[in-house]
């Protein structure tokens, strides 16, 4: 999105109402229009504050039943990329994806969800309601309003959530599933893919190797801090830190 059009819309971008967006539609993520191959990018449906789609935004991916460690390193990338003024980008699974969603939040930061169902069934969770801020807050489905949770609908939705990030982080991919899988589509879509290694990581890894064996990029811990080095991810998304 231009400058010119998130000045044009301003303060009205923020709705707490399901809007639809069409492929027509100024705001519309240019990042969708050829993510669907040959069939015709879906409308979306949208709640929240619509400009977010325009700006810097970080991925993330992983297991709903990360380990401690592994919920841990969520929370610590997205506190970093928040204080930098990068957005987050997530499913809205338990895990990994509210990890990073209720971090982004306590530290100011702004935060994309992205349903796997119709916005109709979406509902503010207990773990981040007391956080909540429409006008930090988009809440993104590509299905029917009233669709409802299906597997196959998970693992289109995380291509969404690919194709709207400027990179994807990717924590415990098992050696199958939905994490694994958008893994995969980062790499297919040229997305810079950042997998988290760590020792003391105890949850299932072994999908990590095999995103990293296909290119994904080793996402370690800095020894002196503790804290994930995330200058490369910063890199990525046009931040030097």
């Amino acid at each position: 999105m231009l400058c010119e059009d998130l000045e044009r819309y301003g303060q009205h971008m923020s709705t707490t109402e399901p809007t639809k967006l069409s492929r027509n539609d100024a705001r519309y993520p240019a990042t969708l229009l050829n993510l669907f191959g040959s069939f015709l990018p879906p409308d979306i449906w949208v709640a929240g504050n619509v400009s977010l789609l325009g700006e810097k935004a970080v991925g993330f991916c992983g297991s709903r039943k990360a380990s401690d460690r592994g919920l841990e390193v969520a929370a610590d990338c997205a506190r970093q990329l928040s204080e930098a003024g990068v957005i987050v980008v997530s499913g809205y699974a338990p895990g990994v994806d509210m990890a990073s969603h209720e971090a982004a939040l306590k530290n100011g930061g702004r935060t994309i969800i992205v349903l796997p169902e119709g916005i109709n069934h979406f509902r503010i969770k207990k773990t981040v309601k007391s956080l909540w801020d429409w006008e930090r807050i988009l809440v993104v489905s590509q299905f029917p309003r009233d669709a409802i949770w299906r597997a196959d609908r998970a693992m289109e939705r995380n291509k969404v959530i690919v194709a709207l990030s400027r990179a994807v982080i990717v924590l415990e991919a098992r050696e199958q599933g939905g994490t694994l899988n958008a893994g995969y589509s980062a790499l297919q879509l040229g997305k810079p893919l950042f997998v988290a290694l760590y020792d003391d990581m105890n949850g299932s890894r072994d999908g990590n190797q095999r995103l990293i064996q296909e290119g994904g990029k080793p996402l370690l811990r800095n020894r002196a801090t503790s804290q994930a080095q995330m200058q490369e991810v910063f890199a990525n998304v046009g931040l030097a830190n």
